[in-house]
């Protein structure tokens, strides 16, 4: 059955960590990082798949700051004005630099004990996002779209 639409004239967008879902809201338009480039989802977009790419995530509604959230890898699935990313993603304004750093070291040393290739590729995928936690909140900028100061 069909998701109902929250808020008309908006779309449903939900992230999905592997473990819980992080954000279930309503949007006029998402910005994704996908390995074709930065695709910007609105309404009424016809139903495609995006392989999500480490990078920002920002959330869109119009009279609104926007929120921006940083992603692993993952997968984007759009259908019927529902935006759906199953990646992993942190609210940047919530990051906690220190944590960030101790997962870091962890991960690190799991790397080091890790015995299979899948397993050392899931800790590499984990480093390259923390990594991006730690680097990309010293650079994450909302994009301009051509905007004049």
């Amino acid at each position: 059955m069909p998701e109902t639409l929250k808020v008309q004239d908006k779309m449903n967008f939900h992230l999905i960590c592997p473990t819980h879902s992080l954000v279930d809201t309503v949007a006029d338009k998402v910005l994704l990082p996908a390995t074709e480039g930065d695709v910007m989802i609105l309404k009424n977009r016809a139903p495609s798949f995006f392989s999500i790419i480490p990078g920002a995530l920002w959330i869109y509604n119009k009279g609104e700051k926007p929120v921006c959230y940083l992603v692993s890898r993952g997968i984007a699935e759009i259908r019927r004005n529902i935006c759906s990313v199953l990646a992993w993603g942190v609210d940047v304004q919530k990051i906690d630099v220190s944590k960030v750093n101790k997962d870091l070291k962890e991960a690190e040393k799991e790397l080091e004990a890790a015995r299979s290739d899948l397993g050392k590729k899931e800790i590499l995928h984990k480093i390259e996002y923390l990594k991006l936690l730690l680097n990309g909140t010293k650079y994450i900028k909302e994009p301009d779209f051509g905007k004049k100061d």
